[in-house]
């Protein structure tokens, strides 16, 4: 039987760059050799694309970029290639791939960007479609629809950069809305970049300001205060959810799974994340924040269309929990990404 030639691609011009090595490097060890016929390519810092030919450790440590046997190589977008084109000696030689396995994430990787090349190539990809992803990094419109869908989320607001010559104004209607404290963040950009607390004005107007640096558009939601879980979601037609897992930010115990949480409230957090996962047109693979807030109030806080998935990370120990081993849950991803392209993108 032949090999499943596996496009692994990992890195890429995004404040997660770290992380989506350190998926890749994982996820290359764990694939077994006698059925997958893997080619990693990676993106640098700068975006150039490196078909990498070494050793996958290297990959984990960062040093793969330096290795002399990277050669540049891009995912051709002709669908006639069905491939990558590959560098060498001043000509370009095509590698065919039956399935595109990205690990990019934040910008270009979880944004409809990566997703959209894939599918000018005709090659079936694993993850989130072009609108689920695209959707689910627009933090304000996923706010918009989840609200509209019944969902419960945080109260928000949401501030266009076309207002920052009436900020005063536009803080005036926060303050009508909302309570102090509050978190600013950009709509679409990484979740840990440019955002902040405010309890008061001064506050935020500065973190507005920053976050405008970023994104063209800006959340404002009230903080939520409580205990904070993450519910992984699998599948396409009939997507299941894992049981829910308790975060803890802490490097010795960073998740309790399963959480200390009555029947009730289990199940209605695993019912609502599906829910989320279907009114965003997720499909695949998502890992959901919901907040127990100190006022009892139960809110989903985000959607992550790609999250890590180095064996430790928390949606692949979710889904561990709910019997789906680390090397079967990859090759059930694969699998279902070739399944579904049958089907057309």
């Amino acid at each position: 039987m032949a090999k499943i030639k596996l496009l692994v691609l990992f890195g890429g011009a995004s404040n997660d760059y770290t992380e989506s090595q350190i998926s890749a490097s994982s996820v290359l060890k764990a694939l077994p050799e006698d059925k997958y016929e893997v080619v990693p390519v990676g993106i640098n810092r700068k975006g150039r694309w490196l078909y990498f030919p070494g050793d996958f450790t290297e990959i984990g440590d960062g040093n793969w970029s330096e290795n002399s046997d990277c050669t540049s190589a891009i995912l051709s977008p002709d669908p006639a290639h069905r491939g990558i084109l590959i560098l060498e000696d001043g000509s370009y030689t095509l590698k065919r791939i039956d399935v595109i396995f990205s690990l990019l994430q934040g910008t270009y990787g979880e944004d409809g960007a990566i997703q959209g090349l894939c599918e000018l190539s005709h090659i079936p990809y694993v993850g989130n479609g072009i609108s689920g992803s695209a959707v689910c990094r627009n933090k304000a419109l996923t706010h918009a629809l989840l609200q509209e869908a019944g969902i419960p989320i945080p109260n928000w607001v949401s501030v266009s950069n076309r207002k920052l010559s009436r900020l005063d104004r536009e803080c005036d209607r926060i303050e009508e809305r909302l309570e102090y404290p509050l978190f600013i963040k950009p709509s679409g950009s990484d979740s840990a970049v440019a955002t902040g607390i405010a309890h008061e004005r001064e506050e935020l107007v500065t973190l507005m300001k920053r976050a405008f640096t970023q994104d063209s558009t800006v959340l404002v939601e009230e903080l939520c205060e409580g205990r904070e879980f993450r519910v992984a979601v699998f599948g396409y037609d009939l997507p299941f959810a894992s049981f829910v897992g308790e975060l803890h930010h802490s490097e010795t115990e960073p998740m309790t799974v399963p959480a200390e949480l009555d029947d009730q409230t289990v199940r209605f957090m695993r019912e609502t994340a599906i829910a989320a996962f279907q009114t965003l047109g997720c499909r695949a693979l998502a890992l959901i924040d919901f907040y127990y807030t100190v006022r009892g109030d139960i809110l989903l806080g985000e959607v992550n269309t790609m999250p890590a998935l180095s064996e430790k990370a928390p949606y692949p120990v979710l889904m561990a929990d709910l019997g789906m081993r680390y090397p079967y849950l990859l090759e059930k991803l694969i699998e279902q990404a070739a399944e579904h392209a049958d089907r057309g993108f």
